[in-house]
């Protein structure tokens, strides 16, 4: 039990645990290059696995561990469209779903165009064996699920037109399918592009137009690639020459998309991928620079992505020892995160909360005193408003209270709550 030694406002926290299947039946042959060993038939029986033939949608259910990702089976007895969907199961829960095939090939992959942080494809698929991934958003821990069906049957997710996009009308759910060799992309610069990293190489063009750039590289290169317009909100995705995903991010930057890889790519061929979670046709700025580690680093204190020092070479505001409450309001400017520091005396959980006062739709992280992210939230009981519970043990935490998007550059009103157990 825990007694609450100070009420700002009520907690309503609900955990819910899915199990897979009781007994599945385990694939014996090696499917996906290995990626498959071991994971379960969504259908218990490769021959019920079979969405062409079933009445009802294919269901996997289960946990993923951070970092891992949950993985089941089906086949295709004959080529078809296949909707494919991964739900979070985790309150607030941000998932991607990822497709591949027989040989380890990755087919298609989404994160948020099933709507609410979920994810959902569409892909015309050959006949064969396929594996389907679920992860938490950013390697988190999460619980939830897979859903395979054909087109005709229920679909699991709402879709962009569910809420997250706000839009009246039905979007196309493509996903994001691998840049391969013979896809067409718009190409970057006149041969390689080294020279051009310093000054940087900058294109435009809208997701629905040209949704893939292709860059060549002569020599290892480390680089920086972002996509630019928070009314369009650019997803953007990195493929080496064979199609094999490299990276992907979204809301790097407020809405802004941005991939930094501080180790150099080998030289050869690369192909962004670009999507747009607003409006496909709005033109997005794509540019390419050679990466700059401390530059890089500065930002991520300053999005609230990365804890900063705490030895005075970044502004952090010192709470102290937290009592039972404190609260403080607090000008959050877009695209520089307020950064804070407590000491914790004993065992407990935290409540923290980031209310909108003016102008402001706040995002919070909460950091332990190594720079591990333990949470974050946005958005929290059907408003605009962040808040998140963490059991803590004693020591030091650092917060950071962010804008969701660089216009906003109003008040917000921070509050630490502590609960500590009630003694026996």
């Amino acid at each position: 039990m825990f007694a609450i030694r100070s009420v700002l406002r009520t907690i309503s926290l609900t955990l819910v645990v899915f199990a897979a299947p009781l007994a599945p039946a385990i694939a014996q042959n090696s499917l996906c290059n290995g990626l498959g060993d071991g994971a379960p038939w969504m259908g218990q029986t490769e021959d019920r696995s079979d969405i062409a033939t079933q009445g009802a949608p294919l269901v996997w259910a289960g946990d993923v561990a951070s970092g891992g990702r949950g993985i089941a089976l089906f086949t295709l007895s004959a080529p078809m469209a296949v909707r494919v969907e991964a739900m979070a199961d985790t309150p607030m829960g941000d998932v991607m779903v990822e497709l591949f095939d027989a040989t380890g090939r990755l087919v298609v992959v989404d994160d948020d165009s099933g709507g609410n942080l979920s994810a959902r494809a569409e892909p015309d698929l050959e006949a064969g064996d396929y594996c389907v991934a679920i992860t938490g958003f950013g390697g988190a821990a999460v619980a939830g699920r897979i859903q395979v069906s054909r087109l005709e049957m229920l679909a699991l997710t709402p879709g962009l037109a569910g809420g997250f996009a706000g839009m009246d009308e039905m979007i196309p759910f493509v996903g994001m399918e691998p840049c391969l060799p013979e896809t067409p992309a718009t190409r970057l610069g006149d041969g390689s592009v080294d020279a051009q990293l310093m000054d940087g190489l900058v294109a435009t063009g809208s997701a629905a137009q040209t949704p893939y750039f292709r860059f060549a590289l002569a020599s290892p290169q480390p680089l920086s690639i972002r996509a630019s317009n928070e009314d369009a909100d650019p997803y953007l995705y990195l493929f080496d020459a064979t199609g094999q995903l490299l990276g992907e991010n979204d809301d790097a930057d407020g809405l802004n998309s941005r991939l930094d890889f501080s180790q150099a790519l080998p030289e050869g061929e690369y192909c962004i991928g670009l999507r747009a979670l607003g409006d496909p046709m709005l033109p997005i700025e794509v540019q390419i620079i050679a990466h700059d580690g401390r530059a890089a680093t500065f930002d991520g204190y300053a999005q609230g992505m990365i804890a900063p020092p705490l030895d005075g070479s970044w502004p952090v505001q010192d709470l102290g020892v937290l009592p039972a409450e404190v609260t403080r309001d607090w000008p959050v400017s877009g695209g520089l995160a307020q950064w804070f520091v407590m000491e914790v005396p004993a065992d407990g959980l935290l409540m923290i909360t980031a209310d909108a006062i003016d102008d402001s739709d706040p995002v919070i992280s909460l950091f332990d005193s190594a720079g591990t992210m333990l949470g974050q939230n946005d958005d929290a009981n059907d408003s605009v408003n962040s808040q998140l519970v963490q059991a803590v043990a004693p020591g030091r935490y650092v917060l950071a209270v962010r804008q969701f998007v660089n216009t906003h550059n109003g008040m917000i009103r921070v509050g630490v709550a502590r609960y500590v157990r009630a003694a026996p």
